[in-house]
């Protein structure tokens, strides 16, 4: 009974606040609200959408220009290696993708949330299923900047984790996602336009860990939803390292 009203309420919904593309306008017709085609049409998301595809590097995630060969490690992981241990996204930062993030942060088109987190999900089932995770932690926003936005986009890309690892698994996960550890309290200009050093430069001390919660030994995960340079994730692995993890990896949702 329950399941019946809550489609009777859908359809309700959906006719009196019917879904429209988010690039055209045009009316969409009803889908399932986790997947990209309930917030575009199929004009303007095109053939096929910009996934993560091999070859990339094994650690920063770099997508090679070439479509073929093996993955392996780019020239700058290899000279300098990043504080992250591996980097896997869902997408490539182009495309109706890159379009949505802009509209997901900066105009709150907050119906992207759901639909982005469910691949994000399929991502890292894909990528770190096999992989010890103890804790997946949000990239924090400083306070004045969370303030501003009225949310964290990095919170919502992945507070329904559990549960979505609960329906497709049928048990509890074993980690959790912690969002009071890990801190900004560096309130940080812009990052666009500047280079790796500048940015790097941008977030000296910008994170901090809360020592309350144990860290020491753990494997964590970051999660992000845009990572170009890497500055900011490497910034926050720095500061989990230093506070006892003995890993950090990244996942997000596009990789420039």
């Amino acid at each position: 009974m329950f399941a019946f009203l809550k489609s009777v309420n859908r359809a309700l919904a959906a006719m009196v606040f019917p879904d429209k593309c988010l690039k055209c306008g045009v009316y969409l017709t009803p889908d399932r609200k986790t997947t990209l085609s309930a917030c575009w049409c199929p004009g303007c998301m095109g053939q096929s959408l910009p996934f993560f595809y091999p070859p990339f590097c094994t650690c920063c995630g770099h997508l090679f220009e070439a479509r073929t060969g093996e993955n392996h490690m780019c020239e700058n992981c290899l000279a300098s290696p990043p504080a992250t241990g591996m980097v896997r996204a869902a997408f490539a930062y182009r495309d109706v993708v890159r379009e949505g993030i802009g509209l997901f942060k900066y105009q709150s088109r907050l119906s992207l949330a759901k639909p982005f987190e469910s691949c994000l999900f399929e991502a890292f089932d894909t990528y770190f299923s096999e992989q010890r995770i103890d804790l997946i932690l949000p990239v924090p926003l400083h306070r004045e900047k969370a303030g501003k936005r009225g949310f964290n986009q990095a919170y919502l890309l992945v507070r329904n984790f559990r549960s979505l690892y609960r329906k497709k698994y049928g048990k509890n996960p074993p980690w959790k996602v912690e969002i009071n550890g890990l801190v900004r309290v560096k309130s940080t200009p812009s990052q666009t336009g500047l280079d790796i050093r500048e940015r790097e430069k941008n977030l000296k001390q910008a994170f901090e860990w809360q020592e309350r919660i144990p860290l020491k030994g753990t494997s964590v995960l970051l999660v992000d939803d845009v990572y170009t340079t890497g500055a900011t994730c490497n910034a926050a692995a720095k500061t989990l390292l230093d506070a006892g993890a003995v890993r950090v990896d990244a996942l997000v949702l596009t990789r420039a």
